[in-house]
């Protein structure tokens, strides 16, 4: 997540459960950049340039972007966490390596700052994380076990998760999605839970409360749950709703 303030140069600062690193040109990492529209670039180096950021793309050639377009670097050094075999296949998930006290989230600094650097490792609290869609789950007065069941699901508590298709955040939101509830960054994790839980909150009422089609129409759309007036004969889409159920209190 962003932050709020700048550092001036050189500089790294700690915040709860996240380390965020100021960028410098000629870095020698293998990297991913998380852009804003979903989508992910691998590259080899980068650099600011005033409102600019400089992506130096794995295989060559560069290209320009304005920082807020931008909105992570994800390191990908070796020894890196490697995903949970049991995490889906599509998400890009990293286990949280070391135990940390529950945290308040920070919020997000403005666009011109520049991304994060997110090293390996480096994850928010996910306590404070399951703290904080709980408490946002009871404000849209939905079912915070089912709001904590999916966002395990979805991501496995990592707040920049990214999977191929571009959904993006704890609750997996595709850009139409987050640009529906008026999520601007779906990284925050306050903002992405929030739309999230709005947008679930709105398929229980289309269903009447039935939470497997809810469920159904989260992974699948609801034109595709309408179509099949039921849950979709997609494996992805059943298996979905039999983990998010079965990630439920017993």
């Amino acid at each position: 997540m962003r932050r709020r303030g700048s550092h001036g140069n050189g500089c790294s600062r700690v915040l709860p459960a996240v380390t965020v690193f100021c960028l410098f040109a000629g870095s020698a990492h293998a990297d991913v950049a998380l852009l804003k529209n979903g989508r992910s670039l691998a590259v080899t180096s980068y650099r600011i340039e005033g409102d600019q950021i400089l992506l130096v793309i794995e295989g060559g050639g560069q290209i320009a972007l304005p920082n807020g377009q931008v909105v992570a670097i994800r390191r990908d050094q070796a020894g890196a966490p490697a995903p949970s075999p049991e995490a889906p296949p599509d998400r890009l998930a990293m286990e949280a390596p070391r135990p940390v006290p529950p945290v308040d989230i920070v919020e997000v600094l403005s666009e011109a700052d520049g991304p994060i650097a997110i090293e390996p490792g480096d994850v928010f609290d996910r306590q404070a994380l399951r703290g904080l869609a709980a408490r946002i789950a009871r404000k849209h007065a939905v079912d915070e076990a089912l709001v904590l069941a999916v966002i395990e699901v979805e991501s496995r508590y990592d707040a920049f998760a990214v999977s191929p298709r571009g959904a993006m955040g704890l609750m997996q939101l595709m850009p139409q999605t987050a640009a529906r509830f008026a999520v601007r960054n779906t990284f925050n994790p306050a903002e992405n839970v929030d739309g999230g839980v709005r947008y679930l909150k709105e398929l229980l009422a289309r269903y009447s409360g039935q939470v497997r089609l809810a469920l159904a129409a989260y992974n699948a759309g609801e034109k595709a749950v309408d179509q099949f007036k039921g849950i979709p004969p997609f494996r992805e889409t059943q298996q979905y709703v039999g983990r998010v159920l079965g990630a439920l209190p017993r």
